[in-house]
């Protein structure tokens, strides 16, 4: 029996099958640039989400191999990410000390979580919810999240321990408390650290400017010994790869991680998906979001086993896969390998990597996100944009992040929601010079005293519905004041959804106009909402002689309806050329209102 795999289930065999020498050079050389990267990084964004450094190097081993077999992306390196790291930190903040063993399994567990959940979403090809975080949302929590990272390496920099929180107040406030503690020798090993790093992105963006800065800093804290001087190193650091084990946590643990699980794995997966799309489209590749997702959450799930911490797509490693030249795959294979030999043969040598060191390689990853002036570009070009990344942004000085990223989000889906609980229903009449449908209230045109013409210009559904109903019957008690109202044609071209609610909303508001005496009629009913109105016999509301299927086609018909004795002697104007059969011949109608 002939056993195959598809490329779905394994993509990883659709770049294998075509693979020849020309590729394996540029792959090998941009796996092992980006591991030189990837090795100091995972070290120090291990100390960010509150891990001893050898689990940052865990974290990047299988999952870094795992996310590119089973991803979409030839370029996407996965591992760990600031802001990963430090959202993943805030969940566990209230449960745990840093670096104890509960803090180690806990972090395990919600690797899991956030695997699980990248995972589902991806099989079940529901890619899109990541769209529900908007923009804004990530501005404001960027820049704040950037700043927060920035202060939480404080305390390695300046050489005294800092309250571990993400709450900005109580870390800034603690940091001048401390003031007095400064370690010089600690400060200028960070400070010597971040210039390595900082000249060599000057030099040349390829050269391995945190690589440079580990092995400087751990030589002089090798030779001069300054551990004595009270610079904090990393110590000891366990050889060998990590074995494999499922975190152990009760299941009332379980059930208070789930929000922060959910709001990492989101967080995540926008990162992820961004920066995948970003480059395959500069590389004119396909992708698919969907397996991306898949090959993030086999990598999540590989880090909750192997101790490591939840990992995502890095930019900067990603664009550096990029810059080189990556061909497949492979290339991020190749660096998930090389830290792999890091942690058989390597390990110990970082026995005298100072902390600060690892801080100053955090800071210079992240300095640039502090951005505050992009909130006041968004509320520039849209007042709530700018508000929502303000608010984002603002309480994260207050709230854990997990929490004020999932507030900012709300604030974002609500005011979208309360936007179309409004929407715009628009009367409309004809322009007597172009013909054309347009809105008579703005062009302050005449309408007919018989037909009252209105177009909702969104879905029609239950946060909408009764303001909808309001609305029309306002508008109904108006003409009915002013003329001979007849009929009530509700033009449903804008409206491509309608709920339940939405629809016996419609009939209920039917039902009452045909007790004022007059008619409901309907044109352009969409083909996805037609089936709707038929499941709720809506032709028993309206008469069938009323739904049209085009504004013109609504006119002609209404019109031989109208009271055309009204028409000729009564009316002031001559909104359709239907009327000028019924006028006289010395008519002049109102144009302008």
């Amino acid at each position: 029996m002939r056993i195959t795999i598809s490329f779905e289930v394994a993509p990883f065999l659709r770049w294998l099958k075509d693979y020849d020498r020309d590729k394996i050079a540029r792959d090998l050389i941009a796996g092992l640039t980006v591991a030189a990267v990837l090795v100091p990084q995972s070290m120090a964004y291990a100390l960010l989400a509150g891990m001893p450094p050898i689990y940052g190097l865990y974290a990047s081993f299988l999952p870094t191999i795992l996310a590119s077999m089973f991803g979409s992306s030839r370029f996407l390196a996965t591992g760990p990410v600031a802001m990963t790291a430090l959202l993943s930190a805030s969940v566990l903040y209230s449960m745990a000390e840093p670096a104890s063993d509960k803090w180690i399994a806990l972090m395990g567990v919600l690797a899991l979580m956030v695997g699980f959940i990248r995972l589902t979403i991806g099989l079940l090809k529901l890619g899109f919810v990541v769209e529900l975080i908007s923009t804004s949302v990530i501005t404001g929590f960027t820049s704040a999240g950037a700043l927060v990272i920035a202060l939480s390496q404080a305390g390695h920099l300046l050489g005294f321990k800092i309250t571990q929180s993400t709450l900005i107040y109580q870390v800034v406030v603690d940091i001048f408390q401390k003031i007095q503690n400064i370690n010089p020798y600690t400060v200028g090993i960070g400070l010597l650290a971040y210039t390595v790093i900082w000249i060599s992105r000057k030099i040349h963006p390829l050269v391995p400017g945190a690589l440079i800065a580990v092995v400087i800093t751990s030589s002089l804290s090798y030779f001069y010994g300054l551990e004595k001087f009270g610079v904090a190193i990393v110590g000891n650091v366990p050889q060998g790869l990590p074995t494999p084990s499922f975190p152990k946590a009760d299941f009332s643990t379980i059930a208070s991680l789930w929000g922060g699980a959910i709001v990492v794995a989101a967080f995540g997966l926008i990162e992820a998906v961004a920066i995948a799309k970003r480059l395959a489209l500069q590389a004119g590749d396909k992708w698919d979001a969907n397996q991306e997702l898949i090959g993030q959450g086999m990598a999540n799930i590989t880090a909750g086993i192997f101790k490591g911490f939840p990992v995502g797509g890095s930019f900067s490693r990603s664009a550096l896969n990029f810059q080189l030249g990556a061909k497949t795959p492979l290339a991020s294979i190749i660096t998930g390998s090389a830290v792999g030999i890091t942690l058989l043969f390597v390990a110990p040598a970082f026995y005298y990597l100072p902390k600060a060191t690892l801080s100053a390689i955090v800071l210079s990853a992240v300095i640039n996100l502090i951005k505050p002036q992009e909130i006041l570009k968004l509320y520039k070009v849209n007042r709530i944009d700018g508000l929502v990344a303000g608010i984002t942004f603002g309480s994260v000085f207050f709230m854990e992040l997990w929490v004020a990223l999932t507030l900012g989000t709300l604030i974002a889906l609500g005011s979208f929601v309360y936007k179309t609980m409004y929407p715009r229903l628009v009367v409309l009449t004809r322009n007597p010079q172009s013909q054309t449908f347009v809105n008579a209230e703005r062009e302050r045109l005449p309408q007919c005293p018989q037909i009252l013409y209105i177009r909702p210009n969104m879905p029609v559904y239950f946060a909408n519905a009764e303001y909808v109903y309001e609305y029309v019957l306002e508008k109904v008690k108006e003409r009915k004041e002013k003329g001979n109202l007849k009929f009530l044609l509700l033009d449903m071209e804008a409206v491509h959804y309608i709920d339940a609610t939405g629809a016996f909303t419609l009939m209920r508001l039917f039902d009452e106009l045909r007790k004022q005496k007059i008619e409901p009629a309907m044109a352009n009913i969409a083909c996805d909402v037609y089936p709707i109105l038929e499941r709720i016999e809506f032709e028993k509301h309206i008469n069938a002689d009323l739904i049209f299927d085009s504004k013109g086609h609504s006119i002609v018909e209404l019109f031989k309806r109208l009271d055309h004795e009204y028409c000729a002697k009564r009316c002031l104007y001559a909104v359709f050329r239907e009327c000028y059969s019924v006028k006289s011949a010395e008519f002049k109608p109102v144009v302008v209102l």
